[in-house]
């Protein structure tokens, strides 16, 4: 699956979120460390050196500050992480309706198609038969045509058409029976 744009730019801001936490953190263990050698002085004066706790006191005061800046900067880079996580699902989804919509216009277009390309055949059957009809009856009056100069004659023994020129159609019964 591709990242989408959005997830990509929210991936480049957390990259750089990340690179200042990282130097934030280095502060703060910089100062952690400044205020423990304090403590360390402050403990060997026995208390006799104010300007030494006033320095840890902001020492400590600035490393506070700092981790909670750092707290804020990862809160809000997950906070981030997950709306973007979320516009992402949520262009994903659109996407992949964008594309069944398209495969069932795709697919109504060729139903259509099959039933046009079906109405022409029967249209075409339809004149088939119907051509064929003609011709039959063409023939059945050509055969009427022919058939009215014949006789029949009508024996005991059974019918036996005779066909006369010129003459016309009659019935000519035998009784010799």
């Amino acid at each position: 699956m591709a990242i989408s744009n959005v997830m990509s730019r929210s991936l480049v801001s957390a990259g750089s979120s990340i690179k200042m936490v990282r130097t934030q953190n280095a502060v703060k263990k910089q100062m952690e460390g400044h205020a423990g050698v304090l403590k360390a002085e402050i403990k060997l004066d026995k208390g006799k050196s104010p300007e030494k706790e006033k320095e840890l006191e902001e020492t400590e005061k600035k490393a506070a500050e700092v981790n909670e800046s750092t707290m804020k900067a990862l809160s809000e880079l997950n906070s981030d992480l997950k709306e973007a996580a979320k516009e992402d699902l949520a262009e994903t989804r659109a996407e992949k309706a964008a594309e069944k919509k398209k495969a069932e216009k795709a697919a109504e277009k060729k139903k259509a198609e099959k039933e046009k390309e079906e109405e022409a055949r029967r249209v075409s059957t339809d004149e088939t038969a119907e051509k064929t009809d003609e011709t039959a009856v063409k023939k059945t009056d050509e055969t009427t045509a022919a058939a009215e100069g014949a006789a029949i004659n009508i024996v005991s023994e059974g019918i036996t058409p005779s066909f006369k020129a010129g003459s016309s159609v009659g019935v000519k019964v035998d009784l010799k029976a």
